[in-house]
């Protein structure tokens, strides 16, 4: 038995029709994703029916780097965040004036759902008596359930 070979579970191996693609149509998402998952590129380019140098190339031309993307997510918060705060300073009372009414409202209306969200308050309107409703159909459940025990 050949212990080089690599071991790759099911449930990553995609369907034959996805295997079967030209080697430039392979969608980079799934090469992201299949790296993603711990694979490496000899296992990714066995799964995608072509060489590891077609992977590197692929990688490459879209400056792929596990590292950087792995260090994103565990910020994306901040990073958004900081964006955020650059977007925001840099609109000034003049830049204001120059939007159409309708995208000051729009932006107006966006950023009060978001304040709503950040604070703690609701986003959307609850209906009290469906929810209470509820709440009495599942205790006469539970209710009929106990007598059944």
């Amino acid at each position: 038995m050949n212990q080089n070979k690599p071991i790759i579970p099911d449930e990553i191996i995609p369907p034959n029709d996805v295997i079967d693609r030209r080697h430039k149509e392979i969608p980079i998402e799934s090469i992201i994703e299949y790296m993603g998952k711990g694979l490496n590129l000899g296992e990714v380019a066995k799964i995608c029916n072509c060489s590891k140098q077609n992977i590197q190339q692929r990688l490459k031309a879209v400056a792929f780097d596990k590292t950087d993307l792995e260090n994103f997510k565990k910020r994306r918060v901040d990073m958004f965040a900081f964006i955020q705060s650059k977007l925001l300073n840099s609109i000034d009372l003049e830049e204001l004036k120059k939007m159409p009414v309708y995208q000051r409202v729009v932006s107006a209306s966006i950023l009060y759902d978001k304040e709503r969200l950040e604070s703690g308050k609701s986003t959307s309107n609850i209906n009290v008596a469906e929810v209470q409703g509820t709440i009495q159909d599942l205790q006469r459940q539970a209710d009929e359930l106990r007598k059944q025990l």
